[in-house]
């Protein structure tokens, strides 16, 4: 009976399914220069990747929030009912526009030509739809967490050519945040428009009231002075409401004379108010106050260049060294590659020795037989 210990039989033979450590260093080092051959291959390999490779550059610019001295100019007494924005509102519209793909498609057309002049950024056998899409990857946008000190948003570019991207970039920055700042403005314009339109009907309504309520007023009087004609009624027949049990009495009891004086004076007053600044609208309870307003809007006037959604905190500069291809870690894959590959190459040589060593003391062995 055959009893096996660690590999060996009885007769002290090393199994053949056992692997023998210095065996396997004994091989590598006598087909050494395999693993000279894959190390230098994959160096080769790695520097012609290198030297072919087109460099890609990123630029990038930071944006943070404004101050409320920014915001001063859109923040005037007569929009405080109408449109207010603080400082945290206007950062969170400059991100958006900033974020904003449309903002970036527009952004694109208009700087076509420029853009055709960056090589590796315009393919003239796509389409425009396609070229953007290929830029717009290029593109990226980090904005800040909850652990960073104060917001932030940072647009960044990619690109072969440097200097281009860097001026691209701080073209975009900039006409996304003053995009965004037309688009607050035309909200306000919009905003301060609705709100005219709204006092100029309230003060239509209140005009009608009144000279509604004035020529009512007119005809009763009309009326009661026929009445008091009639009658004879020249004076008023009381001197205090008590008379008449604390309701009002019937026009003609004021008498003729004092209800022409009154005729006189609601038809007048028109005559009376001309040198006024808003004429018989003085007569209206609060509709001067409402013109007022109205004026007031009306004359707002809006600085757009004193007014700053966020701040530019780090213009984009021209970067100096590429971020791909990382030469270091392509050289550390390609080491560590070219050793795998070599030892692999210096194995399988090494066996395919011995299977050949093997073959051929077969044969001689049969041979002798």
């Amino acid at each position: 009976m055959t009893r096996m210990n660690d590999g060996v039989n009885d007769n002290g033979n090393v199994n053949d399914d056992e692997i023998d450590l210095f065996d396997l260093i004994d091989d590598i080092w006598s087909h050494k220069r395999w693993v000279f051959i894959g190390l230098f291959a994959t160096l080769i390999l790695a520097g012609l990747y290198l030297f072919k490779a087109t460099p890609i550059y990123q630029t990038k610019s930071k944006i943070k929030s404004a101050t409320a001295s920014d915001l001063i100019e859109i923040s005037r007494p007569q929009l405080a009912d109408i449109f207010t924005i603080d400082v945290k509102r206007a950062f969170s519209l400059a991100q958006v526009a900033l974020l904003s793909t449309e903002y970036r498609k527009d952004f694109y057309q208009l700087r076509l030509d420029e853009i055709k002049a960056i090589p590796g950024i315009y393919d003239e056998s796509l389409t425009l739809e396609q070229n953007f899409n290929e830029m717009s990857q290029q593109f990226s946008v980090k904005t800040s967490g909850a652990k960073d000190s104060e917001p932030f948003v940072e647009v960044s570019l990619k690109s072969p050519e440097p200097e281009l991207a860097t001026g691209m970039l701080n073209k975009y920055v900039e006409y996304a945040l003053s995009r965004g700042l037309k688009d607050v403005y035309d909200t306000m314009q919009s905003k301060v428009s609705g709100r005219i339109e709204a006092l100029n009907y309230k003060a239509d309504i209140m005009r009608e009231g009144y000279l509604g309520d004035k020529a009512r007023r007119i005809l009763e009087l009309k009326e009661a002075i026929s009445i008091a004609v009639a009658v004879g009624q020249v004076d008023p027949v009381y001197r205090n409401m008590d008379l008449m049990g604390g309701q009002e009495p019937p026009l003609y009891m004021l008498g003729s004379k004092a209800i022409r004086a009154e005729i006189k004076a609601l038809e007048s007053r028109e005559k009376m108010a001309e040198g006024l600044p808003r004429g018989e609208d003085h007569f209206i309870k609060g509709l001067p106050a409402i013109l007022l307003e109205v004026d007031s809007l009306k004359a707002l006037k809006v600085d757009l260049n004193k007014i700053h959604l966020a701040r530019v905190d780090e213009l984009a500069v021209m970067p100096v060294k590429p971020i791909k291809p990382r030469k270091l870690l392509v050289i550390a894959l390609a080491v560590a590659a070219g050793l795998f590959v070599g030892l692999f190459m210096a194995l399988i040589s090494a066996a395919y020795g011995r299977h050949k060593n093997r073959t051929e003391e077969k044969n001689r062995l049969a041979k002798q037989k």
